[in-house]
């Protein structure tokens, strides 16, 4: 079965976060009791592999890490988890323990399909079954695969992931329009990883069911689906590495990229601390028919932010964001509107050439994630329910 290559890269591009370890009957303890599970854990997690691989070079002791009750912020969150636990067990040759228990939350359930509930047990044969599911799980409400890079040779392998997510989907009765966005979105970031950054991607799906839904605080009627969505590849490229390239390169033919490279030119005057040139380049690669392709006169992109926003609207969460190198995007609903130009402002002005995004919409990470993370969760009423 593939193995997600590059993992360990989180941890060698953190290697400022450094925290003191625990030891306790031979086993290295981490022990978090903020009764919240987010970036902030994460960081320090890898600041105490860090500081454990450094004090004990090559020795191999087991890990444990315990939490207790924790409410977790997103799916993503635990999922990295479930990333820095594989490359422990896998690069590291850990034995790693977990100790905690989640509590229950429509954007974070499929927690309780995690491989990391197999390492409660903390025995040989749980760490295998780890490692089985962590590559692999499609199963009722759960889709998890590991896409291998390398696929990108072969010409239909976007086209059958695209079927197989339809026939998942399917099963929870969403709306036909819904599926196929859904299905789309997910195509188009796993063919972007494997295409764009030469790496492969892990894909994960929960859908969590039979959920009320509000809008202004009036029930809905209905059952409703939350589908919680992370697609993750670990590379030294990131979002927006080929777009920066391209507006180095001074070969820029095409009116799309000449029209970028004027923007460029606008927002690099109000390059900070806060909103820097990865930021602008991050923002450049989710424009419609922009791409990092080597070649200038080929527009690329699908609209991938009209479909995210097409899902939103249909959703009451606005959790939805991309975090790539120590940037995040958050993908809020009233700044994903285009102009007529068809560029995107993130802004509430819509205006992409001659403003900069709003300082709620680009954001700092607590970790430098190596590659380009996206989480995306959405609520979707049953398609038996919906009026004909």
């Amino acid at each position: 079965m593939k193995y997600l290559n590059n993992i360990c890269k989180l941890f060698e591009c953190n290697l400022g976060k450094k925290i003191p370890i625990k030891n306790k009957d031979k086993s290295m303890i981490f022990e978090d009791n903020t009764d919240f599970f987010s970036g902030e854990t994460i960081i320090k997690i890898i600041g105490f592999v860090n500081f454990l691989h450094e004090k004990y070079k090559r020795i191999n002791m087991p890990i444990t890490f315990c939490f207790g009750n924790v409410k977790i912020a997103d799916k993503l969150s635990y999922i990295l988890f479930e990333c820095i636990c594989y490359s422990l067990i896998v690069d590291y040759k850990h034995i790693v323990h977990i100790y905690w228990n989640p509590i229950d939350n429509i954007q974070t359930d499929g927690v309780f399909s995690s491989p990391l509930k197999l390492l409660n047990k903390g025995n040989v044969k749980s760490l295998k079954e780890y490692l089985n599911k962590f590559k692999l799980d499609i199963y009722r409400d759960h889709f998890r695969k590991i896409v291998d890079g390398k696929q990108k040779e072969q010409t239909n392998y976007l086209g059958n992931l695209f079927q197989d997510l339809e026939i998942f989907l399917k099963y929870f009765n969403i709306d036909k329009e819904s599926r196929n966005q859904i299905s789309e979105v997910i195509t188009e970031l796993v063919g972007n990883a494997c295409e764009h950054a030469s790496s492969d991607c892990l894909l994960d799906i929960d859908v969590t069911h039979d959920h009320s839904k509000k809008v202004e605080n009036i029930i809905q009627n209905g059952k409703f689906y939350g589908i919680n969505i992370v697609i993750i590849n670990f590379s030294k490229i990131l979002l927006g590495t080929n777009i920066k390239t391209k507006l180095y390169s001074n070969n820029i033919v095409s009116t799309r990229y000449v029209d970028l490279f004027r923007a460029y030119q606008y927002h690099k005057t109000k390059f900070s601390n806060e909103y820097t040139e990865d930021d602008f380049c991050n923002i450049a690669a989710l424009q419609d028919k922009i791409s990092g392709r080597p070649k200038h006169d080929k527009s690329g992109g699908t609209g991938l932010t009209k479909l995210i926003h097409s899902l939103q609207e249909k959703s009451d969460m606005n959790s939805c964001y991309v975090v790539s190198g120590n940037h995040c995007i958050l993908f809020l609903k009233d700044m994903l509107n285009y102009n007529e130009e068809n560029w995107l402002g993130f802004n509430k002005d819509h205006n992409f050439m001659t403003a900069i995004p709003d300082e709620d919409v680009v954001v700092p990470c607590y970790a430098y994630i190596p590659g380009t993370a996206y989480n995306l969760n959405f609520i979707m009423r049953r398609e038996d329910d919906i009026d004909e």
